[in-house]
């Protein structure tokens, strides 16, 4: 009997016996509610404690817990060393793991470069957790990032600690199905039996292996125990044999969609656009397959949170003439005409075209990309005195060198200007925020607010908190913009506390 032949056979019971199937209400709710369920965790054998490395702490005497020389704590892994960013190595210590973790996944998406990469810092760097948190802070961690868009660390962070208990794998399940490559997961599943995955992941593993019967087989099985939902039964369905459903209209789109829901969808003909999902899915529309106007949103969103290097969207942004005018296509045709303008070294045509560019590209939020792009580059040219004011501004966000002497300045990028040389800006040139920031460089103890958190080795919390306050850029109250900046200052990311300073005030003009 065919392949289609016994597959339609065996669909034809399968539907009949969906109406068995029922929730047990035993699969515990993802913090992220996105993630693919892909263990069965039902199974005795999942549940069992995976422990060939365990390793057990003594006892506790005098509050320190000892643990056997050279024993690794995944709970710690990290991408960059404590030294290295700058930050304490006991960074986590003396705080709730949950209140960290709270933190962590509920971080807004910071606007200024300076900000992101100080999350990210926090987020990457290897430091041992708190008492107690066992994964907890390396799920969050790896959550934030996930939240941002952010594939690549979190796949590293991820294959650093080992993806082999249920929570740690289902993320970088997750990840490799994003980025097109979960054969890998698929093989570690066939070779580690004892991660059980659930029925779903093994059709779909099963499917891509090539074993397409026995995945045929896995799903009528599946569907007599009532161990799949009918919604992903019939995905699953269309996946293995979408032929024998043409001319069916699909079924509603599941709610959420997770990465497992995506791959099938698009398997069979029906993928489902990235503009309206979390920012991991929008990784996927980064391939060469995907058409130019959905990369360059792609490029977008993930670039604004800081998921994707400034760069990479410029490559998008110049692979070819945009064949249309408004909305993406303007800015697209702006950004080109003024990377030619500045490649060619002509100082009046990139004046002229400066204004566009800065336009378009501020009114989808990003700005500080452009800066990034080309405030090194504008700032070698000779341009006019008002091209040139701008350029020194754009090249002051992107942390580049800058030509024009502070007297030639208007005020207020005169007082930025000083502030991103180290210097102590005198006058009112800043504003009340400028002030406030400036004195919050400048002081050499932790601020009240902080205090408490500090004197109790809570670093990473009271950072946590300063970032989480700064999320409001030029709108956050002078006082608590000033005490955090303070507080990233005194915590050891002095250069970041100085460029975020800068970018506040440039970034987020005061109304």
């Amino acid at each position: 009997m065919g392949h289609k032949a016994s597959w339609g056979l065996f669909l034809a019971g399968a539907l009949c016996a969906g109406s068995a199937w029922a929730q047990d209400g035993t699969a515990p709710l993802s913090v992220i509610p996105w993630l693919s369920e892909t263990l069965d965790r039902t199974d005795p054998v999942a549940a069992a404690p995976s422990a060939p490395v365990a390793v057990t702490p003594l006892p506790d005497r005098d509050g320190i817990t000892v643990v056997p020389l050279g024993a690794p704590d995944r709970a710690a892994t990290g991408l960059i060393s404590a030294q290295r960013a700058g930050l304490p190595s006991d960074l986590w210590q003396g705080t709730d793991p949950t209140d960290l973790a709270n933190l962590l996944r509920s971080m807004p998406v910071h606007s200024q470069p300076a900000l992101q990469e100080a999350f990210s810092r926090l987020i990457l760097t290897e430091a041992a957790p708190p008492k107690g948190a066992r994964d907890a802070l390396l799920l969050a961690r790896i959550d934030a990032l996930l939240i941002r868009g952010a594939l690549e660390p979190a796949q590293a962070l991820l294959e650093r600690a080992g993806p082999d208990t249920p929570d740690l794998f289902r993320r970088w399940f997750d990840i490799l199905l994003l980025s097109g490559t979960e054969d890998r997961a698929c093989a570690t599943l066939a070779a580690k039996p004892e991660l059980s995955p659930n029925y779903e992941t093994r059709v779909f593993c099963l499917a891509r292996s090539g074993r397409w019967h026995t995945a045929a087989l896995t799903l009528e099985t599946a569907t007599a125990l009532g161990r799949v939902t009918p919604d992903m039964r019939d995905r699953l369905a269309r996946f293995l044999d979408p032929d024998i459903f043409e001319g069916e209209p699909m079924p509603p789109l599941p709610d959420p969609i997770t990465p497992l829901d995506f791959r099938l969808l698009e398997a069979v003909g029906e993928p489902v656009p990235t503009s309206r999902l979390p920012l991991a899915f929008a990784q996927t529309d980064l391939r060469h397959i995907i058409g130019w106007k959905s990369q360059i949103e792609a490029a977008e969103r993930l670039t604004r949170s800081g998921a994707l290097a400034t760069n990479r969207l410029l490559g998008i942004y110049t692979a070819r003439q945009p064949a249309a005018s408004g909305g993406v296509w303007d800015r697209v045709a702006a950004v080109q005409a003024l990377d030619i303008a500045i490649t060619a070294g002509h100082p009046d045509v990139v004046a002229a075209r400066l204004p566009a560019a800065i336009e378009a590209m501020r009114a989808a939020g990003l700005e500080a990309v452009l800066d990034d792009l080309f405030g090194a580059r504008l700032a070698r040219l000779d341009l006019p005195p008002q091209s040139a004011q701008i350029a020194h501004a754009m090249a002051l966000i992107a942390q580049a060198p800058t030509r024009l002497p502070i007297n030639a300045l208007p005020t207020r990028l005169a007082f930025a200007t000083a502030l991103a040389r180290g210097e102590n800006p005198q006058g009112a040139g800043g504003g009340v925020l400028g002030a406030a920031l400036r004195d919050g460089l400048m002081r050499d103890d932790v601020p009240e607010r902080y205090a408490p958190l500090v004197a109790r080795k809570r670093w990473g919390e009271a950072l946590l908190r300063a970032l989480d306050t700064l999320s409001t850029g030029a709108l956050t109250d002078p006082q608590d913009a000033g005490d955090a900046i303070a507080l990233m200052a005194q915590v050891g990311l002095d250069d970041l506390a100085r460029q975020a300073a800068v970018q506040i005030l440039l970034l987020d003009p005061t109304p």
